[in-house]
């Protein structure tokens, strides 16, 4: 059955909270789309099972972590605030209406009347032996297209941030595809240092499994 739009006119009230269970379906669908945004679906092979198994096994921030982003055209309500672990709020006067051709396949599992889905990050620790300190990898940050241009992407960035600056923490890093220009031009301005010298290497699949029985 194809879905209508839902239409966000003057403000949307946005709250980032770590990711729950029954979030989960929503995060595997925006990883999805992800990999898709990136061209690469034909190494997507994350589950919702696998993403149960990995996200919840200790304290946030201690190990894979995410967040998730909801909006709303009403204020969030204050009563699941700190059940939900909601880290982060803000509320944006629109310029121009909002039409989301999926807000239902991303209703919110959590007080679901006109809350949805817009975005996740997913963030783990990191260390780098030339830093004293340790800190977070950002391996994704993700907004679904019609919530872009909005701020969502620095409210999420910020958030991730935020908590690695008031833990202690010596850095975030992350990775960005050398054809996305606008994600590098909003990466300078949150203050991202680039160091191009180096490239991204990765051994996965086939030619991981090779090593698998070859004695240390």
């Amino acid at each position: 059955m194809k879905q209508e739009n839902t239409m966000f006119s003057h403000q949307i009230s946005a709250r980032i909270r770590l990711v729950k269970e029954p979030d989960v379906p929503h995060l595997h669908k925006l990883i999805s789309q992800m990999a898709n945004y990136h061209n690469l679906s034909n190494v997507f092979t994350t589950t919702e099972t696998s993403l149960s198994n990995t996200l919840f096994k200790s304290p946030p921030f201690h190990s894979f972590t995410a967040l998730i982003l909801e909006i709303s055209p009403n204020p969030f309500p204050n009563t699941m605030a700190q059940e939900l672990n909601v880290i982060k709020n803000n509320t944006i006067n629109l310029e121009t209406p909002i039409f989301d051709p999926e807000f239902e396949t991303f209703r919110s599992r959590f007080n679901s009347d006109h809350i949805y889905v817009a975005g996740h990050v997913l963030v783990y620790p990191s260390y780098n032996g030339f830093f004293e300190k340790p800190g977070l990898y950002l391996d994704q940050l993700f907004v679904r297209t019609c919530y872009r241009g909005l701020g969502f992407g620095k409210m999420l960035f910020s958030a991730v941030a935020s908590q690695a600056a008031n833990n202690g923490m010596g850095m975030v890093d992350w990775l960005v595809a050398d054809w996305n220009e606008k994600s590098m031009k909003f990466y300078d301005k949150m203050g991202a240092h680039y160091i191009p010298q180096y490239k991204l290497c990765k051994l996965y699949g086939e030619k991981l499994q090779q090593y698998a029985n070859i004695s240390p």
